[in-house]
């Protein structure tokens, strides 16, 4: 269940590297197959005109109802590309800054020295020295899934226990955490005096359309996710069961939505944040947090520039235990490709959804686009 983006970096060098070396092309229905996932979706995306969305196969494998175009999707891990364009527009209202110290923002908890002068933007680049290992522990996720606090009394509570810890990696290197942006979305609640669900709900989802956009794993007739028992069966996970990460995660990986609308979203990165945010906020966002030309930046990781990208590409790739997204941006080209599937695991929807954004691609780069 717990989201592990780090299990997939390494699987982003096909779609690196296409137009340096020939990769065969998959179709939608050749790749569901091969993969036995249940169900694939993507969306090729231009800073004009309408996404392309293409979808195939089943909202759950015991079932033979079709998924649809407007199926949501939980992206997982992907949610924190929005998280952290959410503290870039408070940011520019003046209700939060970039290079704030976590010290400053949490003046009445006590900080292990390590967190001495970390800035809320080293955790919003997996570079502060955070560890998920504490907090991804059977008996710490049922501690949460099971807390009936409000969620705002629940992530002050998760960034004191995290703040109080001295870092467990060192600062500086990249280590993927969701527990990070958990203390990112305390700080937001701070800011804005909302949930962090309110607060997305207000100044990310409306003013955006994103209609579709909703929080945790989908329930009734959508989509469910799925993992894989053995080579040949899957089991579909009940979203009233342990389909998510525990609701205090929210910051960190509960976004579930449309393809079209999350192309909405993505699309903000083609267009220097559109009428939503101002262009400076957007290039804060995507610079890697380094100073060089790659690396980890603010909700993405960054490459350098590719045959097909003409620039460096943002790249969020996730998969949970039940659901997989990558997103793919080469802002100097003007085209993303996002990718999902109801299947989680790294070597299973993880490995389907990356084929299926290198196939988007590689479309997209033969017809001329």
């Amino acid at each position: 269940m717990f989201d592990r983006r780090e299990l997939l970096i390494g699987a982003t060098a096909g779609i690196a590297q296409l137009g340096q070396r020939v990769v065969p092309r998959i179709t939608l229905p050749a790749l569901l197959s091969e993969s036995r996932t249940p169900a694939l979706g993507g969306a090729v995306i231009t800073s004009k005109g309408e996404p392309g969305v293409q979808v195939e196969g089943r909202r759950r494998s015991g079932q033979r109802v079709a998924v649809q175009r407007d199926d949501v999707w939980l992206i997982g891990s992907n949610t924190q590309a929005m998280t952290a364009l959410l503290y870039g527009r408070l940011a520019e209202f003046g209700k939060t800054r970039f290079g704030a110290k976590v010290a400053d923002v949490f003046p009445d908890f006590t900080l292990d020295d390590g967190w001495r002068g970390v800035a809320l933007d080293e955790l919003m680049a997996h570079v502060a020295g955070v560890s998920d290992a504490p907090f991804a522990t059977p008996e710490s996720l049922h501690k949460w899934l099971t807390d009936t606090r409000p969620l705002s009394v629940q992530r002050q509570a998760f960034a004191k226990a995290v703040l109080a810890a001295p870092p467990q990696g060192r600062r500086g290197d990249y280590a993927f955490s969701n527990a990070g942006y958990v203390v990112v979305g305390a700080a937001i609640e701070r800011a804005s005096r909302l949930t962090w669900e309110a607060c997305m709900s207000a100044e990310l989802f409306s003013p955006l359309t994103l209609d579709s956009a909703g929080f945790g794993a989908p329930e009734g007739a959508e989509p469910w996710g799925h993992a894989r028992l053995d080579a040949t069966h899957t089991i579909q996970v009940n979203p009233r069961a342990e389909a998510d990460d525990p609701a205090v995660f929210g910051p960190a990986s509960r976004v579930h939505l449309s393809l079209a609308d999350y192309a909405k979203f993505v699309r903000l990165f083609l267009t220097g944040g559109g009428d939503y945010v101002d262009p400076k906020t957007i290039a804060h966002l995507v610079t890697p947090i380094s100073g060089e030309a790659a690396g980890p930046a603010l909700g993405w990781l960054v490459s350098p520039s590719r045959g097909w990208s003409n620039g460096p590409v943002l790249q969020a790739t996730t998969s949970s235990g039940y659901w997989s997204a990558d997103v793919q941006v080469g802002p100097a080209r003007d085209l993303a490709v996002i990718a999902v599937s109801n299947a989680g695991g790294a070597d299973f929807g993880g490995s389907a959804v990356q084929r299926l954004a290198l196939s988007l691609i590689q479309s997209h780069v033969r017809l001329g686009g």
